[in-house]
């Protein structure tokens, strides 16, 4: 698994999301949603601290944390993962089978 954030998703976070010192942005797992790389399954984003959570992934781009909690790996087990901008800019996820 290979998670990777463009530059403009890293700028979207900050202009769109608040993040304290001790705050990170979360990727999780939701039921539902359009994309999926798991059948009912979505990635989605929360803005969380560390201390919460079970760190199972982890990396920093642009002074910004990103995690995935360990219980939520699974749903990315044989892709890589890329979160950019679409052309309404919004976030967008892409899918490629790991490598």
């Amino acid at each position: 698994m290979n998670l990777e954030i463009t530059d403009k998703a890293i700028e979207w976070f900050k202009r769109e999301l608040e993040f304290n010192d001790d705050q990170a942005l979360r990727i999780i797992v939701r039921y539902g949603g359009e994309f999926q790389l798991k059948q009912g399954f979505s990635p989605a984003f929360t803005v969380d601290s560390l201390d919460s959570s079970e760190v199972g992934f982890k990396d920093e781009k642009d002074n910004i944390t990103f995690f995935i909690d360990e219980k939520d790996l699974w749903y990315f087990k044989d892709n890589d993962l890329l979160i950019d901008l679409n052309e309404h800019d919004e976030i967008k996820y892409v899918a490629k089978a790991a490598k």
